[in-house]
């Protein structure tokens, strides 16, 4: 029933977003959001006589399905099947496409073991984009925390914004649209996320970053590594989904200093290499602590297993709650 419910609600985004792209001219995404905007709002917006009587009619449809009967996974998994053909129909940039589900997973599992959350915590993603990493974490977390997105890209934001009401409607979801790095006040959270886009950006010489380059054209996931550790609580921990050699590359060297300097580095894993078509852009997730009186302890490094190995994926995930434990006894 599960499958069948996603593929319903899939289906009406997907074609009712289609046709009114079509007749509206506007890319698939923008009428992707027209359309979660009317369900969310049980009425069809009209302009200008826009859209047609047909198009309204097929609007209406997906408005009077049964959306607040189904969970809050199952609609989200329609939202995001729904967000993944509209970018291959606008061929959208890769630091815009949405983070796999299996990412998210395994950076839930790594929280759910380490952060000592509570209910009412407070988890950020600074780099939210369309939503689906916020959304896939907080699913499978085991607490109910204050959610809070940051993206700079008015479009990405609209549609994680829309998507949100219609996933959580009773728990939703803060949003702000801001370049976060720009931002000198930020709310502080016990857990920070992101899928760090790459990139780069321009650093005016009055702004201190430690790891901004000589040139101003600093490497951008750099920066966001050392934004996080400003926005994370004392007693925080931060979870930062980003290139795998990183840390080894030939723009790691003050990226390692900060590291060293300012944080505790918790892990490093390198996530499946099957999550990737293209081994240059395999990614790994990183975990941070702010120093502390507390000794540093053993990094946990190593590479995920393949999902399609039980197996070997159950045998790694068994070496990471023994290392937690071990973290845990020695603090």
């Amino acid at each position: 029933m599960t499958q069948e419910k996603v593929a319903q609600y899939f289906d009406a985004l997907s074609k009712t977003s289609g046709e009114l792209s079509q007749e509206i001219d506007v890319s698939h995404i923008d009428a992707l959001i027209e359309v979660i905007d009317d369900i969310n709002a049980g009425d069809v917006h009209r302009e200008l006589g826009k859209p047609s009587q047909l198009v309204a009619e097929k609007i209406e449809e997906a408005i009077k399905l049964d959306w607040s009967k189904s969970s809050d996974t199952d609609r989200r998994k329609a939202v995001q099947l729904a967000i993944l053909q509209a970018n291959r129909h606008d061929k959208t940039p890769a630091n815009y496409q949405i983070t796999p589900d299996g990412i998210g997973y395994l950076l839930a599992s790594l929280i759910n073991q380490t952060a000592d959350l509570v209910d009412d915590d407070t988890i950020i993603d600074i780099a939210v984009g369309s939503g689906n990493l916020l959304w896939t974490v907080s699913e499978n977390l085991n607490f109910q925390l204050n959610k809070i997105g940051i993206d700079n890209d008015e479009t990405q934001l609209a549609l994680a914004a829309a998507g949100d009401e219609l996933i959580n409607p009773h728990a939703p979801t803060t949003f702000y649209q801001a370049d976060v790095l720009s931002l000198e006040e930020t709310p502080k959270a016990k857990v920070v996320i992101a899928d760090l886009p790459v990139g780069y950006y321009t650093v005016d010489d009055d702004r201190q970053f430690e790891t901004k380059s000589s040139n101003r054209q600093s490497w951008l996931q750099n920066l966001l590594v050392e934004k996080s550790l400003s926005i994370v609580s004392d007693d925080g921990w931060v979870y930062l989904v980003v290139p795998a050699a990183l840390l080894s590359g030939d723009n790691a060297k003050k990226l390692l200093q900060f590291v060293t300097a300012h944080t505790q580095l918790k892990a490093f894993l390198q996530l499946p290499n099957d999550f990737f078509q293209d081994e240059r852009a395999a990614k790994a997730i990183l975990v941070l602590r702010k120093k502390s009186n507390h000794p540093q302890k053993e990094v946990l490094m190593g590479q995920y297993p393949s999902l399609k190995n039980p197996k070997k994926l159950q045998e790694f995930l068994q070496d990471i709650e023994a290392w937690v434990k071990l973290d845990k006894e020695v603090q």
